[in-house]
């Protein structure tokens, strides 16, 4: 006997069909994933309940339950389905195929924000998660003299990191007081408060490039 959680973690791996009880259900879990991600776009993580999904779909709350009891295995298929498959990395240029890779996950981010806000607690159980992942190892696998899937899961961090950090600044901007009592505190980080980190893509591209130059 297989949890409802783990029914619906075998469905995106292919291996069993979710819901397992009841009549022939008329949607599927994709559908339902693919209606919480729109509603977690339109309004945030929080904007995102079973009776909204319902709603959504034309189906009762209560038929919600036959493919996840709880929030927390909604947005397990919601970080799969908002994931989506890994670029196709291509050409014999690994330092190309990282930058390529991690630009890729950035854009992922940027179309789903709240994707951020999903704080990992363990190993990713998705298979679209894994995929990049793979892909990734499949890039620098022989290649640098570091554990490809270490590598792989730091890369993975620092483009969260980076999406976290855009998402921060489009909710809140630092006080305009706070760059002069940081620069009378602290006299070295003077240019601090000051630096603009607005641009996250650009500050992505030189920490990826700071990893790269260390690894290679």
């Amino acid at each position: 006997m297989h949890s409802q959680e783990d029914r619906a973690l075998r469905g995106l791996w292919g291996l069993g069909a979710a819901p397992a009880h009841g009549p022939r259900s008329r949607w599927s879990s994709g559908e339902l994933a693919s209606a919480a991600v729109e509603l977690a776009d339109e309004d945030g993580l929080d904007g995102v309940s079973f009776s909204r999904v319902a709603e959504r779909l034309g189906m009762t709350t209560t038929a919600v339950y036959r493919y996840v009891e709880s929030k927390a295995e909604l947005v397990e298929l919601m970080v799969d389905e908002a994931i989506g498959d890994p670029p196709e990395l291509a050409g014999d240029d690994w330092r190309a195929g990282c930058r390529q890779w991690a630009a890729a996950l950035s854009d992922r981010y940027a179309e789903h924000p709240w994707l951020s806000g999903v704080r990992p607690t363990r190993m990713p159980t998705q298979p679209r998660a894994y995929a990049w992942i793979d892909a990734l190892v499949g890039v620098i696998e022989g290649r640098i003299d570091i554990e490809p899937l270490r590598f792989a899961l730091l890369m993975d961090s620092v483009v969260r990191s980076y999406a976290s950090l855009e998402a921060s600044l489009r909710e809140a901007r630092p006080a305009p007081w706070l760059a002069e009592a940081v620069a009378t505190r602290f006299p070295r980080l003077a240019d601090a408060g000051g630096q603009d980190v607005s641009d996250s893509r650009r500050e992505l591209d030189f920490a990826v490039e700071l990893v790269l130059r260390g690894v290679g």
